[in-house]
C-alpha cells in the first residue's frame, strides 16, 4: 500500500524549564512515529470496512481505458483540486489504486484538497443501499476529512445555477485492448447527478478534479481540467 503523507501535524515536544543543566533528550523519530500513525489508521481502516461492493462506483471501464491510452504527465501542480468521490475512496481505502498523478498532489503538503458535499452524498447513497458497508458510521466523514485535512466546499446558489447551465457532450465513448486485436469500446453517460454536480463545483471554482473516471471528458469544451 503507499502511503499517503498528508497527514495531521506533530506536536512540538515541549522543553523542561531544568534543562540547562542537562541536555534535552531527542524527541522520538519522527519516522518511527509516522509509522505508527499510519499502522493505527490502517488498522482502523481495516476494521471499518465491512463490504464493498465491486465496481461501486463504474469506473472500471475508465480505468481499463486509462491503460491504453498515452497520459501526459503533470507538468504543473496546482495550488488546489476537487476529489471526485472514487479518488476520495481511494484515498481513505486503498491508496495503491491512485495513479501517479493523482499521488504526486496529494503527497504535497501545499495543495490544498477540496470535497464536492455531492460527493458525501454520493458516497452515503452507497451506504445506505448496502454497496458500501461500514461498522463505525458515527463519525466517518468527520474523521476522514481530519486525517486528510480535505476542506469541504458549499452547494451555493451559483453552483445550482451552474449545473443547470453547463453544456456537456452528454457522453463519452471510451475503449480498450481486452486482447491482441479484440478492441472493446462502450459510452459512457456523462449526465447523471453526481457527475454534473461536481463538474459544475470544479468549474465555479476554477481547479481542476483529480478522478479516473472519463466521464468529466464531456465537459472539456467548458473549461473542466482532469487530472489522473
Amino acid at each position: 500500500m503507499q502511503t499517503i503523507v498528508k497527514t495531521p501535524p506533530k506536536r512540538k515536544a515541549s522543553e523542561s524549564s531544568s534543562s540547562k543543566k542537562t541536555p534535552v533528550l531527542a524527541a522520538p523519530q519522527p519516522e518511527k512515529k509516522k509509522k505508527q500513525n499510519q499502522a493505527s489508521w490502517d488498522k482502523w481502516v481495516k476494521e471499518c470496512v465491512v463490504s464493498v461492493s465491486p465496481d461501486v462506483w463504474r469506473t472500471h471501464a475508465s480505468e481499463l481505458s486509462h491503460g491504453a491510452q498515452l497520459l501526459e504527465d503533470l507538468k504543473r501542480i496546482p495550488r488546489q483540486v476537487l476529489l471526485d468521490t472514487p479518488t476520495l475512496d481511494y484515498l481513505f481505502r486503498c491508496p495503491s489504486q491512485l495513479s501517479h498523478n493523482a499521488l504526486l498532489v496529494l503527497n504535497d503538503e501545499d495543495v490544498e484538497c477540496l470535497v464536492s458535499p455531492e460527493s458525501l452524498l454520493e458516497w452515503a447513497d452507497k451506504m445506505r443501499g448496502g454497496q458500501y458497508i461500514i461498522s463505525k458510521e458515527n463519525g466517518f466523514f468527520d474523521k476522514v476529512f481530519a486525517r486528510f485535512e480535505l476542506k469541504g466546499v458549499a452547494s451555493t446558489a451559483e453552483v445550482y445555477q451552474k449545473y443547470l447551465s453547463i453544456k456537456s457532450t452528454g457522453s463519452v465513448e471510451i475503449s480498450w485492448e481486452r486482447k491482441p486485436g479484440d478492441l472493446i469500446g462502450i459510452r459512457l453517460d456523462a449526465e447523471e447527478r453526481p457527475t454534473r454536480m461536481i463538474a459544475s463545483h470544479a468549474l465555479l471554482l476554477g481547479v481542476p478534479i483529480v478522478s479516473p473516471d472519463l466521464r468529466f471528458n464531456a465537459y472539456r469544451k467548458e473549461g473542466l481540467k482532469t487530472i489522473w
